[in-house]
């Protein structure tokens, strides 16, 4: 009868530093593990400086689009304003999950 064949996990060595400068090797640390989102100031910072870019950007679009006397670039502004208020949409989302997660940890 023929042996079944077990997939093993992919297993990462980790490096563990302690306060003498001595480096511990610890082997078998799954790969897979579990990690958390943290919400630092940074990235709230990040987040919120491309929301008010795209926030200008979508503003001059719509005034372009209301201004344009042509076909085509009323078009053409009306597509990047739609795309350029999904894209900021999808930014406060962000915004907001960033700021939950800060409320959450405190």
């Amino acid at each position: 009868m023929a042996k079944k064949r077990v997939k093993k996990k992919a297993v990462k060595k980790k490096i563990v530093r302690n306060s003498r400068k001595k480096i511990i090797s610890m082997s078998r640390v799954p790969v897979s593990s579990t990690r958390f989102v943290r919400s630092s100031a940074r990235k709230i910072k990040q987040v919120s400086a491309n929301l008010l870019i795209f926030i200008v950007l979508l503003v001059i679009s719509y005034v372009l689009y209301i201004a344009s006397s042509s076909i085509i670039y009323q078009n053409l502004f009306f597509l990047l304003t739609f795309l350029l208020g999904a894209v900021s949409f999808a930014l406060f989302i962000a915004l907001l999950v960033l700021l939950v997660l800060k409320g959450m940890k405190k």
